[in-house]
């Protein structure tokens, strides 16, 4: 039944993101990152120590909320900002709120580490769509590929893994999911490069996948031990059989940077 959630949420979410990427104006794929980014955000506060309470999880939610709109007027440059000015920000509430100054190390760096792991990442994906004329193809291929690694891994380990990753953190997870995921993401990255403009080579359109899956599976690792140590299955429930938003987002977090700073470079 869960599959059956899974596929029915891809189904249905595929089109519909492809179509805000790569059809209608920009502005509805900031509104979607916005919202992502928020949603994602206070998944990952409700896995945070009990001390954030609702009221500060809906604050800063909101706030991360905000990134992307720094990405897409200002850059890079201006969400770093973001991240110090909500830090201000945090050590007044800490000095007005926490009645034991001895947490304040952990209540704070909960709160920036969120942002850090979840906001500014997102957001990130907004430079990209606006850099070039290629925006939208680096980014429509970027979330197939990483995707479809994602797809890979599950079922083809589902099917075929016997040799356990990293069972501390991710029982499920197999040595052969990780190499049916590899092989996904290659393939997708190929089949998509034939339909859409994204300047790539060759060699960058077989190796880039490689690398995102792997920093994919890094963000996956990075969630799944959150949510351990919150003692939780899902982030949330609001997809069904994906869980939350931060489940389904998570192989994205390092991935888009680096993909980020891959295209700055390569320019």
């Amino acid at each position: 039944m869960r599959n059956i959630s899974r596929m029915i949420v891809g189904i249905v979410a595929i089109p519909i993101v492809v179509a805000i990427i790569f059809f209608l104006p920009v502005d509805f794929f900031i509104a979607l990152v916005m919202v992502v980014a928020g949603v994602g955000l206070y998944e990952y506060f409700s896995l945070a120590p009990r001390g954030l309470h609702t009221g500060f999880r809906v604050l800063f939610a909101a706030m991360g909320a905000i990134f992307p709109i720094l990405g897409y007027y200002g850059s890079l440059t201006w969400m770093v900002g973001g991240v110090l000015f909500v830090l201000a920000i945090l050590m007044v509430f800490a000095m007005r709120t926490l009645s034991r100054y001895e947490g304040a190390f952990a209540w704070i760096g909960t709160i920036i580490l969120g942002f850090s792991f979840v906001a500014l990442p997102l957001s990130i994906s907004i430079p990209i769509i606006t850099a070039s004329p290629y925006g939208r193809g680096w980014v429509l291929w970027l979330v197939l590929v990483v995707w479809g690694g994602d797809t890979g891994a599950f079922y083809l380990g589902t099917l075929f893994g016997k040799h356990k990753l990293y069972p501390r953190v991710s029982p499920k997870k197999s040595v052969e999911g990780v190499i049916g995921g590899m092989l996904s993401a290659v393939f997708v990255g190929v089949i998509v490069s034939l339909f859409i403009r994204t300047d790539f080579r060759i060699l960058e359109i077989v190796i880039l996948p490689l690398v995102l899956l792997l920093l994919g599976q890094l963000g996956d690792f990075s969630e799944s031990m959150l949510k351990r140590g919150a003692g939780v299955k899902d982030s949330g429930w609001l997809l069904g059989g994906h869980g939350g938003i931060l489940d389904r987002i998570d192989s994205f977090l390092f991935a888009i940077p680096f993909f980020y700073f891959y295209l700055l470079l390569r320019s």
